[in-house]
């Protein structure tokens, strides 16, 4: 997902908030700069909001699941008044190899999307989130925010904040399979250390696959180890793999061609080392 460094320099070129609310002032940290944006107001009961990262040239920050090393976004909302939910929502990342470890990365500029789901629909809402997330380039290093937002019912729609988040929407995977582009099968290797993951993607493309597991998991990437009937095959290593009370899917996620699907796959407890 390249974004113009142009973009950067304009982004940061005013750091106080606009005089509207449906943006915050950007929190600089070293290697780019975060802000809270809102597209204005309550449609089909919810808010769209986004988590805006903008990030100097060369540094990157992570994905749901970092990879084999970083820090993915962390995001509390405890603070915030009149909220009953918020979905965030992942764009497609990039994989991203630095020599020594492999990772799950967005570099240049990307909006987290926000379903934001009031509890009381017809009152006003503060979005309060408190931020914690990884930043690197040569180094790594802890990024923080604290970012607010009152939102009301009938605001009017910030057409530049509404852009941003439609943009990155649109780069969020469909859930479930689509006819040329899903994940046919997820099945224990013959060592019983991996997953065999079998995928169909259109002719002449190269797809990618991502993997996400319960909280507290530490999977590596799935890598590409030939060709069945169907389609390519990927093995996913299991060491890491665990699951959670009110979490026992393994998330996948495939992409391919400038599409990309989720697909969610129940942690068989013969999979868990």
């Amino acid at each position: 997902m390249k974004r113009s460094v142009i973009a950067f320099a304009v982004a940061l070129a005013v750091l106080a908030p606009p005089a509207h609310a449906a943006m915050t002032g950007w929190t600089e940290v070293q290697g780019g700069a975060v802000r809270l944006i809102a597209s204005g107001p309550l449609k089909d009961g919810h808010y769209e909001a986004g988590l805006e990262f903008m990030l100097e040239p060369g540094w990157h920050t992570y994905w749901r699941y970092p990879g084999e090393a970083g820090i993915p976004p962390l995001i509390d909302t405890s603070t915030s008044a009149n909220l009953k939910s918020m979905e965030v929502l992942f764009p497609v990342p990039e994989r991203y190899d630095d020599g020594f470890s492999e990772s799950i990365v967005y570099h240049n500029g990307i909006v987290l999307p926000l379903r934001i789901q009031p509890e009381t629909a017809d009152q006003p809402m503060t979005l309060s989130l408190d931020v914690f997330f990884g930043i690197c380039n040569e180094i790594c290093v802890p990024g923080d925010a604290s970012l607010t937002l009152d939102l009301v019912p009938d605001d009017q729609t910030d057409s530049l904040a509404q852009t941003l988040i439609a943009r990155d929407l649109d780069a969020v995977p469909d859930v479930g399979p689509s006819e040329d582009l899903q994940i046919k099968t997820v099945t224990l290797s013959a060592s019983g250390d991996a997953l065999d993951i079998e995928v169909q993607a259109p002719e002449g493309t190269s797809p990618d696959l991502f993997a996400a597991a319960p909280e507290g998991s530490y999977i590596g990437l799935p890598k590409p180890t030939g060709q069945s009937s169907q389609g390519p095959v990927w093995r996913l290593p299991l060491k890491g793999m665990k699951t959670t009370e009110t979490d026992t899917d393994l998330r996948l996620v495939l992409s391919a061609d400038g599409r990309a699907i989720e697909q969610l796959f129940a942690i068989d407890p013969a999979w868990l080392k």
